[in-house]
């Protein structure tokens, strides 16, 4: 005679695999792939500030090592400038202050979101278990 599983069992694997999704659960997986999204378009605004940031660095070494007296054509737009080598530090200077606040803007508001990404997973890991799937 063959052996069945027990009944309570097989009840145990189908309640694991039904669970209803309720209209506040529905609520956080929408604002878990807007969070994820949002934290992903960030994260591609800070490498691109970071590109910026190293070519007005490489820039700013440039500028150390012309001569003092030769003026420096600095690109504003598109069109140049022309400048004394003291002036186009100080435009150089004050341009990698505003990347670097910006990068650190974009960083404070990665942190927000990865926050809020944490506390989303625990609510529905807790909720869903292994039935939901919130990693990359």
């Amino acid at each position: 005679m063959p052996r069945r599983p027990h009944a309570a069992q097989a009840d145990a694997d189908d309640k694991d695999d039904d669970v209803e999704v309720r209209l506040e659960d529905q609520q956080r997986i929408n604002a878990f792939g807007r969070l994820n999204g949002r934290m992903h378009d960030i994260e591609e605004d800070v490498k691109a500030k970071q590109s910026q940031y190293d070519l007005l660095d490489d820039a700013a070494n440039e500028i150390i090592l012309a001569d003092d007296d030769e003026p420096i054509r600095y690109a504003f737009g598109e069109c140049y400038l022309e400048m004394t080598k003291d002036q186009a530090d100080e435009m150089l200077e004050k341009q990698k202050g505003a990347v670097e606040d910006e990068i650190n803007g974009h960083k404070g508001e990665l942190k927000k979101i990865q926050e809020q990404l944490e506390d989303l997973k625990a609510k529905l890991y807790g909720r869903f278990g292994t039935n939901i799937n919130l990693e990359e």
